[in-house]
């Protein structure tokens, strides 16, 4: 009976993991797709305030429905909802879009994700006690590489702005921590991935909206850049990847899941070739596998095998 109990508590384990890891690829794609279509919206003659509050906007109106239905179901208070707030709302979209008129895209390929990871590996190890197996710290540090990889791929590609560069790189790592924070929080307090991205698209909407009323001037994006950006901010950024990253955390625990923002460089270099017309370089090829090394060693991939032939 206790071999049976054991075996079927491996099938659940198994089961739970392969699930988390899906949705942690499907936040990285979305993310991914996301920061292609920034780009595509860029130089469509959008500014970053009219891709934020296409962002947060459409995100509130497709999650809205959803809020209201359950909203007897997961309450979770108007302090937590504040706090998730600061961390994912217009402050870490201020962040962003600061960093990316200041510093270089390579910087932000090391900086943001490894903050992330940083901080959300951190606090579970301090508050919770949770220290990294070995497997995990082996797998974060050639992520690392791989990222430090893909940005020297991406440093003669760019136009460096001298002096103001150490304060972009500043906003990069803040961004990042303040997400790792997020991703840990959504884990410890259990947050519906739903009721608690839809209450800060709407919040953060609310928020964003009177800013932008008052300093939009127009531009000249045609109407299909705007459409074309409902899709790329809205359902990808807003809606997709947050919801996959906040349903990974739910199988795999906040430090888990908070490795999967280390391969968004690798997605979007791979989506830049069908969207945009551009091949990442051999460099920047050599990064992405050691990106997906580093990622299937932080998750001992050869024990998941093992425990799935084993079932």
């Amino acid at each position: 009976m206790s071999l049976a109990r054991a075996s079927d508590d491996r099938t659940k384990n198994w089961k739970a993991v392969t699930t988390g890891i899906m949705w942690g690829l499907t936040a990285a794609l979305a993310w991914a797709g996301y920061n292609v279509g920034s780009r595509l919206g860029r130089m469509d003659g959008l500014s970053a305030m009219d891709m934020s509050m296409v962002r947060f906007g459409i995100a509130a109106l497709v999650l809205v429905p959803f809020v209201l239905s359950r909203r007897n179901e997961h309450k979770l208070g108007w302090g937590r909802l504040l706090v998730l707030l600061a961390l994912a709302g217009p402050l870490f979209g201020l962040l962003i879009n600061t960093a990316f008129g200041l510093a270089p895209l390579s910087h932000a390929v090391v900086l943001t994700a490894g903050a992330t990871m940083v901080s959300a590996t951190g606090l579970a190890w301090i508050i919770d006690h949770k220290a990294p197996p070995v497997f995990r710290l082996l797998g974060m540090a050639v992520l690392i590489a791989g990222l430090v990889v893909i940005a020297a791929g991406q440093d003669g590609q760019e136009p460096q702005s001298s002096a103001r560069i150490w304060l972009g790189d500043l906003c990069f790592a803040a961004a990042g921590t303040l997400w790792g924070i997020f991703t840990y929080l959504i884990g410890r307090w259990k947050v519906d991935p739903v009721v608690g991205i839809g209450h800060v698209s709407i919040l953060s909407t609310l928020a964003f909206l009177p800013f932008f009323l008052t300093l939009h001037t127009g531009g000249s994006a045609t109407s299909g850049a705007w459409l074309s950006q409902v899709f790329f901010q809205g359902i990808l950024g807003g809606c997709l990847g947050p919801i996959a990253i906040a349903k990974a955390i739910s199988h795999l625990g906040a430090p888990e899941a908070s490795l999967f923002p280390s391969l968004v460089p690798s997605g979007a270099l791979l989506l830049a070739i069908p969207l945009l017309g551009e091949w990442p370089t051999s460099s920047e090829v050599l990064g992405v596998a050691i990106c997906t090394l580093g990622l299937l060693t932080a998750f001992n991939i050869m024990r998941l095998f093992r425990d799935m032939l084993s079932r």
